[in-house]
């Protein structure tokens, strides 16, 4: 059944539909986040499309070292899209985190696209994955913030392991200025793999947005880094008491709207829905296929060593894919579990983060067992820059 608030939230979704205009910039990127070694540099591009047109005027703001945006200015015709293209450049900067905005303007509009520059080390030893459950990727003001950070020495299992070493962790929170808001720094023992927990505080007074939340491990020349985004914002109740409505037909007919909008919301939640799942089926089919491709590649370099049985690596090969299915189902069951109390937007955000991280699979978990670290290190190299986004 439908409680108040619901009905009001979709009333204020439709009364939007009139008092607002439809949007005159759309861009498909709605976070711009690059990961690169010191001394490295790329280039890419995000799309910029207009139902109307005209002129949209760019600017790149906050922490801008290292970023450079190529057009300050864009102009379209009616429904075209235009590519534009910014780059990374990590050869005179420090190794750290980078964190900025663009904003793109048409008119009274206001479009904004968060920057997330990662510099790390030519070396890392030391590698990690930080996750922000869905809880708490959207909190409010004086509310806490816990973050998983999961830790893994990147030679773990061979002769090059450091066994048991100890890390320096400098937690960070930055606004979308480049402004660092908190700072927290962390020291813990790490052998072979370790999954921390940390929680942050945040004042009442502290202002609405995205912000972001980043680890920067340190162990000697060694920096490697993990970060994620997640928003602050105030939730407010919509209570139908006090509104006054100047007649009674004006109120048949906001009825007449509210049931009509329930009709095509629950419509279109079943859709949606359905269409996400299908989504996750599909990704999933193709990051198995990337992952045999990967696997494949080391079969190729092992299967040309001298006293290496094929049918071993073929077995070693059938295990690691039957791991990753089995990741896969897990995902799945997780969806079907959180479709029951999230939102499609919620979901949708779940799916695109699923999406940014795969499945949490180390260099090392794929590795075949008569491959060199090198020769991996070479693999994921081609690898990673044929699926970088």
């Amino acid at each position: 059944m439908i409680n108040k608030k619901g009905i009001a939230v979709i009333l204020l979704i439709f009364l939007a539909c009139f008092l607002i205009q439809a949007q005159a910039i759309e861009v498909k990127s709605v976070l711009l986040k690059f990961s690169l070694h010191k001394g490295e540099s790329i280039t890419k591009n995000f799309s910029i499309s207009s139902i109307d047109g005209g002129e949209i005027k760019l600017q790149l703001k906050g922490t801008t070292e290292g970023v450079r945006l190529m057009d300050n200015e864009v102009v379209l015709d009616s429904g075209e899209e235009k590519n534009v293209e910014i780059s990374f450049d990590a050869e005179t900067i420090k190794e750290g985190v980078y964190v900025g905005h663009i904003e793109l303007t048409k008119g009274k509009e206001l479009q904004i696209i968060p920057v997330i520059f990662e510099v790390e080390s030519k070396d890392v030893f030391f590698d990690a994955n930080l996750e922000i459950p869905v809880k708490y990727s959207e909190i409010m003001p004086g509310e806490k913030i816990l973050v998983q950070l999961n830790v893994f020495d990147l030679n773990a299992g061979t002769k090059r392991g450091l066994n048991s070493s100890s890390l320096d962790v400098e937690y960070t929170v930055h606004d979308l200025n480049g402004n660092n808001i908190i700072s927290e720094h962390e020291n813990f023992v790490v052998d072979g793999q370790v999954t921390v927990s940390k929680t942050m505080n945040f004042p009442k007074d502290i202002k609405e947005g995205q912000y972001v939340f980043s680890a920067v491990i340190k162990y000697r020349s060694s920096v490697g880094i993990a970060s994620e985004l997640f928003t602050i914002s105030k939730t407010s109740s919509v209570n139908f008491n006090g509104l006054n409505f100047p007649d009674t037909g004006l109120i048949l007919i906001f009825i007449s709207f509210i049931f009509l909008t329930l009709i095509l919301f629950f419509v279109y939640i079943i859709r949606d829905r359905d269409k996400m799942f299908l989504e996750l089926r599909q990704y999933n089919n193709d990051e198995l296929a990337r992952q045999k491709e990967l696997l494949n590649e080391q079969a190729k370099i092992v299967g040309l060593k001298s006293g290496v049985s094929k049918e071993k690596v073929k077995k070693e090969i059938k295990e690691k894919i039957e791991k990753i299915k089995k990741k896969q189902r897990q995902r799945v069951d997780e969806y079907r579990k959180l479709k029951k109390d999230l939102t499609p937007a919620q979901m949708k955000a779940k799916l695109e983060e699923w999406k940014r991280k795969g499945y949490n699979t180390t260099l090392m978990e794929l590795k075949l067992r008569n491959l060199s670290t090198n020769e991996m290190k070479s693999i994921m190299q081609k690898w990673k820059e044929k699926y970088k986004s």
